[in-house]
């Protein structure tokens, strides 16, 4: 697991791999904020500026400056502005 700076990881989150390889680690970087009872699992990247909502279950790819909610977790604001359901 690599995390960059200025995360926030709030309790009981889980961060590991998904059980496919063991090398199958989450990358996290700056500036990234994890709600409470947040799942991230897999080798994925989380991008900079990333917002991940309580609860969430992150198993792909997040780009940068986004806002990551729900199970499965789905993008609803990039760059600033909504995504519409389906754009992600």
């Amino acid at each position: 697991i690599s995390i960059g700076k200025n995360c926030i990881i709030r309790h009981l989150t889980t961060i590991g791999n998904d059980g496919s390889d063991d090398n199958a680690k989450p990358v996290i970087k700056d500036n990234v904020e994890i709600g409470a009872h947040c799942i991230i699992i897999g080798k994925i990247t989380i991008g900079n500026n990333v917002k991940i909502g309580a609860g969430a279950v992150v198993t792909k790819d997040i780009p940068d400056n986004c806002v990551v909610v729900g199970n499965p977790s789905r993008i609803i604001k990039k760059d600033g502005q909504i995504v519409k359901e389906g754009e992600n």
